[in-house]
């Protein structure tokens, strides 16, 4: 699979979450989602969907230049 797939299905917005030491994680995720609360994004390393606990991580979206 590739980033197409999430982009393909909606999943645009590039985000960057990280929680404590080394775990972070690039993300794709649909415009308008609620980091405070579960979540479904794209994993771009592991390029797979993922569901994640937003409480747990810092969450900074990234700007399209």
């Amino acid at each position: 699979m590739s980033d197409n797939i999430a982009v393909l299905d909606g999943y645009t917005q590039e985000v960057h979450a990280f929680a404590g030491e080394g775990l972070e994680l690039y993300l794709l995720v649909q415009p308008g989602t609620d980091f405070d609360d579960y979540f479904r994004a794209w994993d771009m390393d592991a390029q797979e969907f993922i569901l994640v606990s937003g409480w747990m991580f810092n969450v900074e979206v990234q700007e399209i230049v």
